[in-house]
């Protein structure tokens, strides 16, 4: 789903922002109601702990939230869209080839048109496939038992094809299949329910964690061992702030008493000449992880070039003109600049390379004060909003160059790599990231998205998965019951959690919501997570000593057989 922001910066210089979804698995915007997030950053820092303490209404007890006992039970049954209730304007006709049984339904332009009812004797998840065909491209939506689930697209071919909606929970007893006309020129054929294994099935366990960079200092250790640890039992919280302020955590904490467990911010402003607010970034950081919070960051990049805009669609900026066989990860700026000279590489590789150095400048600052970073970088490429976007082989050229230059010329080995591509197409490989996420802007829909955890599940089962940004929480039952144990949420934020005037928006996350999002055994908040300094020094001392068990080890091993050697030979 697409969505906007509006981020102003200090010197009072305004643009437009969006973060953009896809739809999972396919490379293709998908169009939702705009909505208008008025993000203002400042000189001032605002991360004021006490200040939020006093605003702070009261704690609330902890809500215990149990998983509702969900068995799969074998089940499949197809009916004929004919035999259903047709009524209205619907028909049935049997004009067009392909179809099964006596014929199908058309010209249904009422949701009360057509329904089809089919008898299921357990309560569980289900697979429904509806088969349909369209003379032009349209959408229309699928309803069960009078309740829309989603749009869908028929692509116009003429011809009849499966649609499938997975992992629907259904009562039993009679349910109701119905579409829920938007375009219309919908004829349906037959539908196919039945019942998914894939909830009963889900197992987040990652056997070995492992961190991609083998050189992560042991504060990256420390919160990756943490999220690994975490995954499927335990979410961790996140909120996304406004650039340079702690707005929107402050908003967190005086609504639920709790601050989330992450704090994540945006360095766009870093290589866009706003170095005050950038400071103001750090200092923010800093604060944060001093108080046992983590720190996650993400990086709006303006194209490297005169306009410094974001969007594909805005400026000139072509990224595979960028791309080179030189291998220039490790090399200094200087020796990239003489291969420019050469020809072997271009103006626009150069300048990504700056703006890449600029902001490990930026990172470097939080490396050497001991904090680790999950860092999301190039987000929501396959959607081809992002400059980085234009093209899916460059795309994974940037992220790899920019994966190896700062992990091995800029040593910043704190960071946590963050992909976001959302696209199997455009996955980077195990090698170079470490968590796997999605955003997910679905209006109005609180459940788990467990098929999304599923979908980047089927292209790594070797990292975390995580939801990094979203329009409103899901429903933390949902969660439970679907076991779709995110290793974190990032919560949008300007109007998606609060008003202009300050308040609490309650569109996305009415308050009660987020009291309970914030207050019960599954969800992770910052007052409950570890000392990572603590956990850092222990990951060492069990480093240390098991080489030094092997180092001995080895030692005893060359005596042995050196004392081997010597009676053999006498």
């Amino acid at each position: 789903m697409r969505h906007y922001r509006i981020m102003a910066a200090a010197v009072a210089a305004i643009c437009t922002l969006s973060g953009c979804g896809v739809q999972i698995g396919r490379n293709e915007s998908m169009t939702a109601p705009e909505k208008t997030s008025v993000v203002t950053t400042t000189k001032k820092q605002t991360n004021d702990d006490s200040k939020a303490d006093e605003q702070a209404l009261k704690s609330y007890e902890e809500t215990k939230i149990v998983a509702n006992a969900i068995p799969y039970v074998k089940f499949s049954k197809s009916v004929e869209a004919e035999t259903g209730s047709v009524s209205g304007k619907a028909k049935v006709k049997s004009d067009r080839k392909g179809y099964k049984g006596k014929g199908y339904v058309t010209n249904i332009s009422a949701g009360e048109d057509w329904s089809r009812e089919i008898e299921l004797t357990d309560s569980q998840y289900y697979n429904l496939t509806i088969t349909v065909a369209s003379d032009v491209p349209c959408v229309n939506g699928i309803a069960v038992n009078g309740k829309k689930l989603q749009d869908f697209s028929a692509s116009g071919s003429g011809k009849f094809e499966k649609v499938t909606f997975k992992n629907i929970y259904i009562e039993k007893g009679k349910t109701a299949i119905s579409v829920i006309p938007v375009d219309g020129g919908l004829d349906v054929d037959c539908l196919t329910l039945t019942a998914s294994e894939d909830i009963s099935k889900l197992d987040l366990t990652i056997s070995k964690p492992a961190l991609s960079n083998k050189d992560s200092d042991y504060n990256a250790k420390a919160l990756y061992q943490y999220l690994c640890e975490s995954y499927g039992k335990q979410v961790l919280l996140g909120q996304h702030d406004t650039i340079g302020t702690s707005a929107e955590t402050d908003m967190i904490y005086k609504t639920t008493g709790k601050y989330p467990a992450i704090r994540f911010g945006d360095l766009m402003l870093a290589t866009e000449k706003d170095s005050i607010t950038t400071d103001t970034e750090m200092n923010i950081a800093m604060d944060w992880a001093s108080k046992d919070g983590i720190v996650g960051y993400m990086w709006h990049w303006a194209a490297p070039d005169d306009k410094r805009e974001y969007y594909a669609d805005q400026t000139d900026f072509d990224i595979k003109k960028a791309v080179t066989k030189e291998n220039i990860a490790e090399l200094s700026l200087e020796d990239i600049k003489k291969l420019q000279k050469d020809g072997k590489v271009s103006k626009e590789c150069v300048a990504v390379v700056q703006d890449i150095d600029t902001i490990s400048e930026r990172l470097s600052t939080l490396r050497d004060e001991g904090i680790a970073v999950l860092w999301r970088p190039l987000h929501e490429a396959s959607n081809g909003d992002f400059w980085w976007g234009k093209d899916k082989e460059a795309y994974k050229w940037l992220w790899k160059l920019m994966y190896e230059r700062q992990t091995k010329y800029h040593k910043l080995n704190n960071l946590i790599w963050v992909w976001s591509a959302q696209n199997a197409d455009w996955y980077v490989g195990d090698e170079y990231c470490d968590v796997l996420s999605c955003d997910v802007y679905d209006d109005g829909n609180k459940d788990a998205q467990v098929n999304i955890m599923l979908f980047l599940q089927s292209i790594s089962k070797n990292k975390p998965i995580a939801m990094s940004e979203c329009g409103s929480f899901p429903d933390i039952q949902s969660i439970a019951d679907e076991k779709a144990m995110w290793a974190f949420i990032g919560q949008w934020g300007g109007n998606y959690l609060m008003t202009d005037d300050g308040k609490l928006a309650e569109e996305n996350n009415t308050a009660a919501e987020l009291i309970k999002m914030y207050n019960n055994n599954l969800t992770l908040t910052r007052d409950k997570l570890p000392d990572f300094t603590h956990l850092a020094s222990s990951i060492k001392d069990t480093e240390e000593k098991s080489a030094e068990s092997k180092k001995n080890d080895s030692s005893k091993a060359d005596s042995k057989a050196k004392k081997e050697n010597t009676s053999k030979a006498e």
